[in-house]
């Protein structure tokens, strides 16, 4: 993965945003309840950027979407 890792150290092992432990959990649910990624990246994680976010939460519908946890 390009954009996401999960390691038992880090967030319990939740799948995160690579280098750092913003967990992608979070930023899906930060959509869902109709934030943008822009806003996501001035209001919240400034030190990403918004292809690094973008990034991430694509990799993330494709890592469920192969049945990763099913």
């Amino acid at each position: 993965m390009n954009y996401l890792q999960s390691k038992p150290g880090i967030a319990g092992g939740e799948l995160t945003i690579k280098d750092t432990r913003i967990r992608i959990a979070q930023v899906i649910s930060m959509l869902a309840n109709g934030y943008t990624i822009k806003r996501i990246h001035t209001e919240w994680f400034p030190h990403l950027s918004t292809e690094t976010l973008s990034g991430a939460v694509e990799e993330a519908t494709q890592y469920l979407s192969t049945g990763a946890h099913a």
